[in-house]
């Protein structure tokens, strides 16, 4: 896939970075929802939401080339259903250390060298989260929420930054040891 200049692809080393840089950006404009509420939160909570989801695609097919991928995927695809039933989002301490844990887990599993695939953990936590919200929602004969989730406006990002911080760490201490 083409972009511009700018191949996204796992050829291109830094493909990935446009794909971490539309979690950033959905993570504010989530965050913005909920500071603003209201209809604008309504919204903006779903252009949010598209981006990310857009983002963790885009984010798939150009991370980094790991030595050990299929773990990578195995640990990130594990790890949003994990921090999807488990963790609330109200919670910002909570989410710093089990997105951090989550995504230095993936760094960890793929061997990264960059420390990109720890960003899996909240791509992929976005739409679990969604497919649990629309569960609870047809288990209560209710509708789907279109509004913020009942949390600080800093948890998506803390999500991301936590996880990134994590697997950029985890890429440090292993590009020393080799």
């Amino acid at each position: 896939m083409t972009l511009g200049p700018l191949r996204l692809s796992r050829t291109d080393p830094n493909a990935w970075r446009l794909a971490a840089a539309g979690l950033v950006l959905a993570a504010a404009i989530v965050g913005l929802a909920i500071v603003l509420g209201g209809l604008t939160a309504c919204l903006l909570n779903p252009i949010g939401a598209l981006l990310w989801l857009v983002s963790a695609v885009l984010l798939g097919v150009s991370l980094p080339p790991v030595q050990r991928p299929m773990l990578g995927w195995i640990a990130a695809i594990a790890g949003g259903p994990v921090l999807g039933a488990l963790i609330r989002p109200s919670e910002l301490i909570e989410v710093i250390v089990w997105f951090a844990f989550a995504g230095a887990v993936v760094a960890f599993a793929a061997s990264d060298r960059v420390g990109a695939w720890a960003l899996l953990v909240p791509a992929i936590y976005l739409p679990v989260h969604l497919l649990i919200g629309i569960g609870r929602a047809i288990l209560r004969n209710g509708g789907v929420r279109t509004d913020p989730p009942p949390t600080a406006a800093i948890v998506p990002l803390a999500m991301l930054l936590a996880a990134a911080a994590a697997g950029a760490l985890f890429a440090t201490l292993f590009r020393r040891n080799q």
